[in-house]
């Protein structure tokens, strides 16, 4: 089995997939469980944390898996050159705010995010929008990582493929930032619940 300490990390931060809940978007995670994921990650021992990635080894391997094939599977749709990226990333300004991207594409200031992702999630793919907990995931991702753009693919319900192009918004950063401040510094940091 394939091991991976992203899951591990972005516990002891937050990463572009906790600002949709942290908003309030997200319909699978609330405010409250990004709440209590970064409490129990700081009160974890090692080997509580050893025990923890042992006992989700599975789903971390079918994960990376699937993430490796949305990425051959984007590469051949968009012609578009990728490359992995071996490193979680951490913003040069706020220390909490952490990035795990897939892939850059080759040649250009771009991202990509890989998507495995339930039958459930096409409704909100319907229209060919991406969902709103994407886009920011995406504007966070682009904040850390510098990039220009991001492609987001995804596989749904072992179905459909698709992918989408997201430009980078500074106004949408900027509210980030600052949501996310708000988060680790009144909330995580003080040890106090956020408001529902």
């Amino acid at each position: 089995m394939m091991k991976n300490n992203g899951v591990r990390e972005r516990k002891n931060g937050i990463d572009g997939i906790d600002i949709g809940a942290i908003m309030g978007i997200n319909k699978n995670k609330t405010i409250h469980q990004i709440y209590l994921d970064k409490m129990n990650y700081i009160e974890k021992t090692k080997i509580d944390m050893e025990a923890e990635n042992n006992s989700n080894s599975e789903a971390v391997y079918w994960n990376l898996t699937l993430k490796e094939i949305i990425s051959q599977e984007f590469s051949l749709r968009s012609s578009k050159k990728v490359r992995k990226e071996n490193k979680q990333l951490v913003d040069e300004e706020h220390d909490y705010m952490v990035a795990d991207v897939d892939r850059r594409i080759v040649g250009e200031n771009t991202i990509l995010l890989c998507k495995p992702e339930n039958a459930f999630i096409i409704r909100e793919w319907n229209g060919g929008d991406l969902p709103a907990r994407y886009i920011l995931e995406a504007q966070h991702c682009m904040r850390i990582s510098k990039a220009d753009k991001c492609y987001i693919a995804a596989i749904i319900g072992g179905k459909k493929f698709a992918y989408k192009k997201v430009a980078r918004d500074e106004k949408v950063i900027d509210m980030i930032v600052e949501i996310e401040k708000d988060f680790w510094v009144n909330n995580i940091l003080n040890r106090i619940p956020p408001k529902a």
